[in-house]
């Protein structure tokens, strides 16, 4: 049964870091402390931000500071109560919130 539902998608480097904490770490930690439903942090091959420096796994170009996407899915009160933290959290990145539509799979 489909349910609405909002997600979350924030965009930083692999340097980004959070209390000292690198945020790819910190950030699934924080949802799962404030009860979000779940999270997950995709490690990219390549792209660019703001800077427009290319960063890449490419052995010609490599870079330690690939990009990193980290997604929250939930109810859209869940996302909207943790997004004025997150906001203040993430310094240098995008952080973006859509409306999704859910069908929520638990196993019995």
């Amino acid at each position: 049964m489909l349910q609405n539902g909002a997600l979350m998608r924030i965009y930083i480097a692999e340097s980004t870091k959070i209390n000292e904490k690198p945020a790819s770490r910190f950030l699934p930690e924080y949802f799962m402390k404030h009860g979000l439903t779940g999270c997950t942090v995709y490690r990219g091959m390549s792209g660019f931000g703001h800077e427009n420096k290319i960063r890449t796994v490419d052995v010609l170009q490599f870079s330690l500071d690939l990009p990193v996407i980290i997604d929250v899915i939930d109810t859209k009160e869940k996302i909207m109560a943790v997004l004025p933290e997150v906001e203040t959290m993430i310094e240098d990145g995008l952080v973006t919130v859509q409306d999704v539509q859910m069908i929520q799979k638990v196993p019995k």
